[in-house]
């Protein structure tokens, strides 16, 4: 509550941000909306001069702004000023300014309450959403499946060549989720779709659909020569794998998949793919950005690497189990768990990092809804690491005993069926926390 007129407003915010949609607009107690006679800016603090000072009771102020990240925000807030309002009604200037008749009779509680009301949806960003979750999911499973395939994968001709297929498709699916949330990120920027991709949020779902479409096209759907696998230990010797040859005849083989310099293209459009986190998010807004976009590298990298070798496990298992061959899959447990066990470890220091950089407050955590949802992923991956750690002190040393056990091996079917759902809930999280408010 203030005793003398009001001719200036100041809003500052902790980054610097522009405006959008209505800018910042005011109801003043007369009932009329009224536009700043002038505006200007440092980036971060916008002073709203009003010509005719804002006096006689209660006024409403709405402001709308996009963050550096293309994030809209919007708000809210009114006080009272309890200096008597002139009898002139508002100045020509401030009609120039803007200024809209709401009715004589003074602005109304329900007015007011109706003034104040912020719509948080902003046209576009459901667009992006969608597109994010698709395009976010899509990286993970590309080039942790990238990985995957050559670290842990072995397995017949047929079953090398379907994996490496299901990667190209997931770049395709890449593809249509980057062009959506750029059609999104384009409507949130009030921007063309011919201009866009000049914003830096623009540009960054735009590489992304390049690495998609370098993905889907360079890589190489080829295997290494066929030979006969080194044991896993004493108790899981080589594993027999009917693999028809061209003779249709079987034989002891275990396939690979050797990437070749015709696959290139594939792991440039993977670079591409953690490249272009550089450009959105809390990246381009939050702490020293050379650290950030260093952090969320390893982070995208050791949370694909995680991410898609735990589902790519799940699946095979799955597909071994069904084909009546379920004992091929220990290989597969015992070959990733080291690689998942250096994944998870860069995925926990990369995002402590980036935790630092983006709250400005440990209060954050809990006083904000960008902070709840960390605490939310936060405690989903906790899960997916313990059971993480089920599988890696228990059932890979039992499996690697008696890898023909059938408990032990419905065990890690559901242990790693169990760890693939939380950790896709995980990546659409994470989806959403890439461009939220912070």
């Amino acid at each position: 509550t203030l005793d003398t007129p009001v001719s200036e407003i100041v809003i500052e915010f902790t980054n610097p941000a522009e405006p959008a949609g209505d800018g910042f607009v005011v109801l003043d107690p007369s009932g009329a909306v009224r536009n700043p006679t002038v505006t200007t800016t440092d980036d971060t603090a916008f002073r709203l001069a009003f010509d005719t000072p804002l006096t006689g009771g209660t006024v409403g102020v709405r402001w709308s702004v996009r963050a550096g990240d293309a994030h809209p925000i919007e708000g809210s807030f009114s006080f009272t000023v309890t200096a008597a309002a002139p009898s002139s009604d508002v100045t020509a200037d401030d009609e120039a300014g803007g200024a809209t008749s709401e009715g004589a009779g003074g602005s109304s509680a329900g007015a007011l309450d109706e003034f104040l009301r912020v719509d948080g949806a902003a046209p576009g960003e459901g667009t992006a959403r969608v597109g994010r979750v698709l395009s976010i999911t899509a990286v993970v499973l590309a080039i942790g499946g990238l990985a995957f395939a050559a670290s842990a994968l072995r397995g017949s001709r047929r079953e090398v060549i379907a994996y490496l297929t299901a990667i190209r498709i997931v770049g395709a699916v890449l593809v249509v989720g980057a062009l959506i949330e750029y059609v999104g990120v384009a409507r949130l920027l009030d921007e063309t779709w011919s201009s866009a991709w000049s914003r830096s949020a623009g540009a960054a779902t735009l590489l992304r659909a390049l690495a998609g479409i370098a993905i889907a096209v360079g890589l190489t759907v080829t295997v290494a020569p066929r030979r006969r696998p080194r044991s896993l230990s004493a108790a899981a010797p080589s594993t027999t794998l009917l693999d028809p040859g061209p003779t249709d005849e079987a034989h002891t083989a275990v396939r690979r998949w050797s990437p070749d310099r015709s696959s290139w293209v594939a792991f440039v459009g993977a670079g591409l793919a953690v490249i272009s986190f550089w450009f959105d998010g809390h990246t381009v807004t939050k702490g020293f950005r050379p650290l950030h976009a260093l952090a969320n590298s390893i982070h995208v990298i050791a949370g694909s690497v995680w991410v898609a070798g735990v589902v790519s496990m799940a699946v095979l298992m799955w597909i071994r189990h069904r084909a009546g061959r379920p004992s091929d899959s220990v290989g597969l447990v015992v070959r990733f768990s080291s690689v998942a066990t250096v994944s998870l470890g860069a995925v926990v220091v990369a995002g402590l990092v980036m935790a630092i950089a983006v709250l400005d407050s440990v209060d954050e955590l809990t006083s904000t809804q960008w902070g709840q949802t960390l605490l939310l992923k936060t405690a989903a991956v906790g899960v997916a690491m313990a059971i993480g750690a089920y599988n890696h002190f228990r059932l890979r040393p039992a499996l690697e005993a008696d890898p023909t056990d059938v408990d032990l091996l419905r065990t890690a079917r559901s242990a790693l069926t169990s760890e693939a759902i939380i950790l896709g809930f995980v990546v659409v999280v994470t989806a959403w926390l890439v461009a939220a408010a912070s």
